[in-house]
């Protein structure tokens, strides 16, 4: 064996063994700038689409069924905005309609229209779902009752 060779060979084998420790080290450092699973809306919202323009919403929805009674909101939470759109700086509208139970519960919902629709879509009809309002009059039904959800730079609106 040469002189130094011995030296050069453990170096060689200290370093292979390295490889696998240094390579984790990198990927782990990577993914821990940027969490795959973490939260978007955790992040500042950056807009990268235009507000699409909202609906006409008695063209979009009739809502001529939702009279007769009045309407008196126990609990009615806003949609959280979609994290995949918050994430990819979209903005959107979505119209619901939804009925009113004698016991105040909505049923029936169903989402008229909605830009750009999907998660959006998802959001609004959960949360009109989750609505209660006081119980209506003996026998009474609300039908085709309307509500339009604005997601426009990270905030969600009821117009």
């Amino acid at each position: 064996m040469k002189p130094g060779a011995r030296g050069v060979k453990v170096r060689a084998m200290t370093v292979l063994r390295l490889a696998p420790i240094l390579a984790a080290a990198v990927c782990l450092g990577a993914c821990a700038s940027s969490n795959p699973f973490a939260d978007p809306r955790d992040q500042p919202f950056r807009i990268v689409s235009d507000m699409p323009v909202p609906p006409n919403v008695e063209r979009a929805a009739d809502a001529s069924g939702c009279s007769g009674a009045q309407l008196s909101a126990v609990e009615a939470r806003l949609p959280d905005y979609p994290a995949r759109g918050w994430s990819r700086g979209l903005q959107g509208w979505s119209v619901v309609q939804f009925d009113v139970a004698e016991t105040g519960a909505t049923d029936q919902v169903r989402v008229a229209r909605g830009v750009p629709g999907g998660s959006f879509d998802d959001e609004a009809a959960r949360a009109v779902r989750s609505w209660r309002f006081a119980p209506l009059e003996p026998g009474a039904r609300l039908t085709g009752c309307v509500v339009l959800f604005e997601f426009t730079q990270g905030l969600v609106r009821v117009r």
